[in-house]
């Protein structure tokens, strides 16, 4: 027999993620993210993909999320070739609040899950994100 009640469900993800894995990114605060990288046996290179290299922690790479005259695709493309140079880096999202969210022509979703690589997804609130699950290492 066929249920008649919508089902209740959580807007948020209900389990974290202990590691971030290609096509599945994680979302974690930026002292989230530093913190749970000193952890692993070996720190791996990371990118940021921001609006301003002033906003990239220490250690980490810029990739340009936003260029005055360059449209998404273009933004995109370089991306791409970045991912293509760096096969093993990591890639950081910046979606803080009052960061410029990157410029893409494909929906930011597909664009990260296409990428075989790890992606963590930097926010201002980990916990009460909806798309991607928070990253939290086990103890």
């Amino acid at each position: 027999m066929r249920k008649k009640e919508p089902l209740s469900v959580d807007v948020t993800w209900r389990y974290p993620l202990p590691m971030p894995m290609p096509h599945q990114p994680v979302c974690a605060t930026e002292l989230e993210a530093i913190d749970q990288l000193a952890r692993l046996p070996h720190k791996p290179n990371i990118f940021l993909w921001t609006d301003d290299k002033r906003r990239c922690p220490k250690g980490w790479g810029f990739i340009a999320s936003v260029r005055q005259g360059v449209p998404p695709e273009g933004v995109e493309a370089e991306l791409k070739a970045w991912a293509k140079q760096y096969p093993k880096a990591w890639l950081s999202v910046d979606l803080r609040d009052g960061v410029i969210p990157p410029s893409s022509s494909t929906p930011l979703n597909d664009l990260l899950a296409s990428l075989n690589r790890p992606i963590i997804v930097l926010v201002s609130h980990s916990p009460e994100h909806e798309d991607w699950p928070q990253w939290v290492l086990p103890e």
